[in-house]
Parts: C-alpha cells; structure tokens; sequence
C-alpha cells in the first residue's frame, strides 16, 4: 500500500487588507488588519487583538475588485508588540468550493495583474505631505489608491523622485502618519495644465497603530456581516 506525500503550498507574500469575526458568536468584535502571506490553503493574519487558537473564523480578504469571503479556523497565534507589528495569527483555511480555491490562486499569485505585493484599493481622501530635509514644504493633496505598501496621490506641485515626505491622513482612530518617498512622478507631457500631478509614493516606516487604521479606512465603506446576521456570507 503506498502513502501519498502531501503537496506543499506555497505562501506568498502579499498584504491584502482584512475583515474577519469569530463564527461561533456574535459577540466578538469584527477585526482589521493585514495578511502578511497568502496560498490556496491559508494565511498569516496581522491583527490588532489575539483571537485564541482553535477559532473558526470568516474572513473577507479585500481586492481592487471586491471582497473574497473564506471560512478558516486558528491554528497558531505569537503575540507581538504594538510597535513591532501585531498580533500574528496562522489560518487554515477550511471548506472551499472551487470558486473560492481559484479565487485564492489569483490573488495569491504575484504575477497576477502585475502586482508587487498587494492591491492598491481606491481611497479619496485628503492628505498632508511634508518634505524632509533643508527645504521643508508642507503641501496638501489628495489620495487616488493606497495598499499596505504605498499610496498614489494628486499633489498640487512636482515633487523630485528621491525625495523624502512626512505625511498625514484623518481617520477615525486619529492622524494616520508615516514617511515615505516619491518612486515616481507623472511627466509634464501627461499632466494637463491646472490639474494635479500624481506622484507615487513607498512608505519607509509606519507603526502598527497606523497600518491598523489605515486598514480600517479602506475597508470600512465595505459591507462586512456577522455570520449570525446572513444566511449567504
């Protein structure tokens, strides 16, 4: 009798932003936060509050598209410190129809629609940018896209690629804050007279607090259920 090796799965390193509720109670509170990898078969969820092990969950993984809905359950979770990040969880992810399992490749894929390492989810919202260095400038503009890695922003000047910025969004948890710096910035020829330019921007340092809240702002426009409250999640 022969035994079957079990196929291993491969994790990427995507960061998309979540939703997720405990389904045994409609009670606990509905979390936000980050995946920090992604498969076909689970995730490691970066969440504010510890949910214990053993836990079925319902997840809503958030794309540029909508929201892909999956059941999972806890099966390891490491405290960590709200500065450093926080609180990692490994889900497994359970009782998936077809469509699901295909949906989940998609998005795990990094080749998928050319992303790097998450999806940029549509976010109008005014924003404050401050250059670093001798000629400090603080210019107000406005965001088009975010993701946990970066924003893309209408700002009324052409600011220098290279350039590093201190910026500020409101929230409902308070200022969102972080630096980043200017990848890139739309030419001349592409920006009509008047109009904003975009600049695109890599974050280099943001505290958990404020990824936390900046994955609450991208998801809070989207309808999240308990599991108690529909009968089709």
């Amino acid at each position: 009798m022969s035994t079957e090796t079990p196929r291993r799965v491969e994790r990427h390193a995507v960061q998309f932003p979540i939703r997720c509720v405990p389904a045994t109670t409609g009670l606990a509170p509905i979390q936000a936060g980050w995946t920090r990898n992604l498969s076909e078969a689970g995730a490691a969820l970066e969440l504010n509050e510890r949910i214990p092990v053993a836990t079925r969950l319902q997840v809503w993984l958030f794309t540029e598209r909508g929201s892909l809905i999956v059941e999972g359950q806890v099966v390891w979770e490491t405290p960590a410190s709200k500065e450093a990040g926080g609180v990692l969880h490994g889900v497994a992810f359970t009782a998936l129809s077809a469509e699901q399992m295909e949906g989940l490749r998609r998005l795990a894929s990094p080749e998928t629609e050319g992303r790097r390492a998450g999806p940029r989810l549509a976010l109008q919202h005014p924003i404050t940018c401050q250059l670093q260095g001798e000629h400090a400038e603080t210019v107000n503009g406005e965001i088009e896209n975010v993701s946990r890695g970066g924003l893309l922003l209408r700002l009324a000047l052409a600011l220098s690629p290279g350039s590093s910025v201190a910026f500020s969004l409101s929230s409902p948890q308070g200022a969102i804050t972080g630096t980043g710096e200017i990848d890139w910035v739309d030419p001349p020829v592409e920006t009509a007279p008047g109009r904003p330019i975009r600049h695109g921007i890599r974050f280099t340092a943001m505290g958990w607090a404020h990824a936390w809240a900046l994955a609450l702002l991208v998801t809070d426009p989207h309808e999240v259920s308990r599991p108690s409250d529909t009968s089709t999640p």
